[in-house]
């Protein structure tokens, strides 16, 4: 739901930066109308719930085991990077190489991972980053 001055973050794989993309972005219809994307569809987020401008993704090609690699460089850096940290202790055991971001959401948790051949994600948790 949305909620200002929290970040949701979902850490995962995918098979490219372009895949990724696709998969976060709103289409457009002919008419002019959005609907939801792929990874709002797979975690069950309505399009009315979040501001569109405020989704960030990031995609390494080499993968890492480090949330704080993953993220680094994305907006907030300096507060959400340690609370994730503290939220996943650490190294990851998997390689990811994708990451999402939600700003001024707090996600529910009600899917927390979804996999298939394509991708595959996994809902790490909300903090906040103002105050």
């Amino acid at each position: 739901m949305e909620r200002e001055g929290y970040a949701s973050l979902w850490i995962g794989k995918s098979k490219s930066e372009d895949e990724l993309s696709e998969y976060v972005e709103l289409v457009y219809t002919d008419d002019g109308d959005h609907l939801p994307s792929k990874f709002l569809q797979d975690f069950n987020i309505d399009m009315d719930d979040f501001d569109e401008d405020y989704i960030e993704r990031v995609y390494l090609e080499k993968g890492t085991n480090s949330i704080t690699e993953l993220i680094s460089g994305c907006s907030y850096e300096d507060v959400v990077i340690q609370k994730y940290e503290n939220l996943v202790d650490g190294v990851q055991s998997v390689k990811i190489n994708a990451g999402i971001l939600l700003y001024n959401f707090q996600y529910d948790g009600n899917i927390k991972n979804l996999n298939n051949k394509d991708y595959k994600f996994k809902f790490i948790g909300s903090v906040k980053y103002v105050k």
